[in-house]
Order: C-alpha cells, then structure tokens, then sequence
C-alpha cells in the first residue's frame, strides 16, 4: 500500500472507533511508524510493515497533520 505522510490508515483487528484509525508518519526497515490519539495526548506506535500491508486499510487524509508539519518546519500554511 503506497502511504504519505498524514494518511489514516485503520487497523482491522480493533472494534472501537475512538481506537482503530491512526495517522501514518514513516515506513522503517520492519516497522511502519504511525501517532495514536490517547485522551488527548498523540503517542507514537509501531506496526509490523507486513501487517499494514496486508491488512490495514488506507481511509482518508489528515490536512490537519500537514497543517502541523508546515508550522513546525517554518513552512507558511496554506489560507
């Protein structure tokens, strides 16, 4: 699956929503790098890349996350 920074990928072995969508950060050698949303705090987790391919499904894009990265690389955002 071809992925970029800030898509949501969803995790298929998990039933509830508020836990299953995840946004992704960066593909490793074994691991695909993705931030979680815990009460209101991002925690970074790590999914085997056999996995994601396989299994987990690409379902939108955060233009929030790109927002997030154009600001903290002193890029200017978009109006």
């Amino acid at each position: 699956m071809k992925l970029v920074k800030g898509d949501i990928i969803r995790n298929p072995w998990v039933i509830d929503p508020k836990w299953r969508d995840f946004i992704f950060i960066r593909r490793g050698k074994k691991f695909v790098h993705t931030l979680e949303l815990h009460g209101g705090l991002f925690s970074e987790a790590l999914y085997d890349k056999e996995d994601v391919d396989e299994h987990f499904t690409k379902v939108g894009h955060s233009v929030g996350f790109d927002t997030m990265i154009r600001e903290a690389s002193g890029e200017e955002a978009e109006k």
